[in-house]
């Protein structure tokens, strides 16, 4: 990798993006463009570095302090970034990746386990299911709507690439349970975090050659034509021009861009909580539209479970409010609309959510006491709340949400003072909690059918707790079309050259919801799309 420090003056060395390159097939004009439509955090600012030129209607690059050149650059260093980085170096390519936060793994440092195939800890468990018959029923679940040839390549790889990353240190502690005919594919890591995973290919990418920069966003990628010839990133004052072979988008998707959520998907963000890492604001989404691709491509929000904003999926009290089914759930007029099993499901409760203004669950004192000192095997989150575990940070967090008045936790002495503070009409509120006791009495629910073993706790002993619950936003899918080559493709399937990607902002491996059917698929297909960018990338480099 050569550093070239000759500057020559702007007007010789400035490197221009053509209007028509940075808004092709994104469906919006200039005026879009300055409002923050595309390509903005998510606070909605569209992106500071772009300059307009007003002779020509160009939009041009910063001024680079810095020039480097290499074959590979990987962006972002997740699950995807990170096995491409370290397979295109295994390639022969030589290799820059550059990850905009101060730390490694974006969204994967809190994955649990990844999708694969053939390892020990399954052959002691004695799983022997097909891996066909397990892409079969994903297929049906997703009414399929999924690519099968992007699928394709991630469940035939999934035995090489776990071994892949075994061979590079990366242990795993347990099977998880898988949820059809004992095809138990996912593997979890140590101390149950992909952050572990990360460290092994951190230090594998290093000791083969890797140059990994932080703290250096990507703002934009270099074009010669229809090419893509590398990027312009930044770090601190320095503006770098990195001239490449190759370009590899592994940014994480846009779980964070709220605008980008509410342009591109079915759902409303209002109603759900950004519980991942911070950053994933959509830049190799954006990027890809700039170099032609055209509009976000199949953008999807995997929800799965509920929380209570500003909580997230770590907070006991949020697992105590929100992932509880004894409770009661209500919308904004206080009536209820699920069965309030549903929160122990993946997907469903945030669906309900969706199809309501506004959700509460409703709790008494007395089984939020039950639950803070003796647990539940139904009250959890995943790795981060443990289900039948007590609960005893709950009550620190209470006092702490209504001490600054949390616009989303209450308390009131009574069901009328509750109602009153949740916006619902009080006798409302009181004639379903009437209701909702004679039920937990008769052991029925006709309506709504949530089960006799549910029904265990009126809604009787003062105080009362009311909670505003949203779906959990852990992670998003899509935005960038891929072929099975991992190659950044436009709306005709043109491949853009140069380009690739890796990781959940492929597009084309999810439905309307989260893919269930095969657990840790996100990391399964961050891995196998990792691998498989590097490997087309490296070769397209030689060329």
């Amino acid at each position: 990798m050569k550093a070239n420090n000759e500057f020559k003056s702007p007007k010789e060395n400035r490197s221009t993006l053509s209007r028509r390159q940075l808004l092709l097939g994104m469906g919006i004009g200039a005026t879009a463009l300055a409002t923050g439509m595309i390509g903005c955090t998510a606070s909605g600012n569209p992106s500071k570095d772009l300059e307009s030129n007003a002779e020509d209607g160009a939009i041009a690059l910063k001024e680079p302090t810095q020039t480097i050149d290499t074959d590979v650059v990987v962006v972002g260093s997740g699950m995807g970034g990170m096995s491409a980085a370290v397979t295109a170096a295994e390639e022969g390519a030589n290799v820059l990746l550059l990850e905009k936060q101060n730390v490694l793994g974006g969204g994967t440092n809190f994955a649990e386990g990844v999708f694969g195939m053939g390892s020990d800890l399954q052959k002691e468990a004695g799983v022997n299911g097909s891996l066909s018959d397990l892409l079969a029923i994903e297929l049906e679940f997703q009414r399929y709507i999924v690519d099968y040839t992007l699928w394709d390549f991630v469940v035939n790889g999934a035995e090489e690439n776990l071994a892949w990353l075994m061979d590079h240190g990366v242990k795993f502690v347990e099977l998880g349970q898988g949820p059809y005919a004992g095809i138990r594919t996912q593997h979890i890591y140590e101390d149950h975090r992909g952050s572990t995973m990360i460290a092994k290919l951190e230090e594998a990418a290093r000791s083969i050659g890797v140059e990994i920069r932080t703290d250096t966003p990507v703002t934009h990628l270099l074009m010669d034509g229809d090419t893509v010839v590398g990027v312009q990133a930044e770090n601190g004052k320095d503006v770098l021009n990195i001239n490449a072979k190759a370009v590899i988008l592994a940014t994480g998707s846009a779980g964070s861009n709220n605008e980008l959520f509410d342009n591109h998907t079915s759902r409303t963000s209002e109603k759900y909580m950004w519980c991942g890492a911070p950053g994933l604001d959509g830049d190799g989404i954006r990027m890809a539209g700039e170099a032609g691709m055209g509009k976000p491509y199949r953008l999807m929000a995997p929800l799965v479970g509920t929380t209570v904003e500003p909580l997230g999926v770590a907070s006991q009290l949020a697992a105590l409010a929100a992932m509880n089914p004894y409770a009661l759930w209500v919308n904004q007029d206080g009536k209820r609309f699920m069965n309030e099993w549903l929160v122990r499901t993946a997907i469903y409760a945030p669906n309900a959510i969706e199809s309501q203004h506004k959700a509460f669950s409703i709790l008494d004192q007395a089984l939020f006491d039950r639950l803070v000192e003796k647990g539940d095997p139904n009250v959890g989150w995943g790795y981060y709340v443990y289900k039948d575990a007590p609960l005893p940070d709950a009550p620190k967090e209470l006092d702490q949400e209504l001490s600054r008045e949390s616009e989303n936790v209450f308390k009131a002495d009574s069901i009328a003072d509750l109602a009153s503070l949740l916006g619902i009409e009080p006798t409302a509120l009181e004639k379903t909690v009437q209701d909702y006791n004679k039920l937990v009495d008769a052991k029925e629910d006709p309506a709504l059918g949530k089960k006799a073993e549910y029904l265990t706790d009126k809604i009787e002993t003062g105080p009362f707790y009311g909670f505003r619950v949203k779906g959990a936003k852990v992670n998003m899918f899509g935005g960038i079309h891929i072929n099975s080559n991992a190659e950044v493709v436009k709306e005709d399937e043109t491949p853009i050259a140069g380009l690739y990607a890796a990781g959940v902002e492929c597009g084309g491996f999810q439905g309307e919801t989260y893919g269930i059917t095969v657990p840790s698929s996100c990391q399964g297909i961050s891995l196998a799309t990792g691998r498989r960018s590097a490997q087309s990338a490296a070769a397209y480099a030689k060329r």
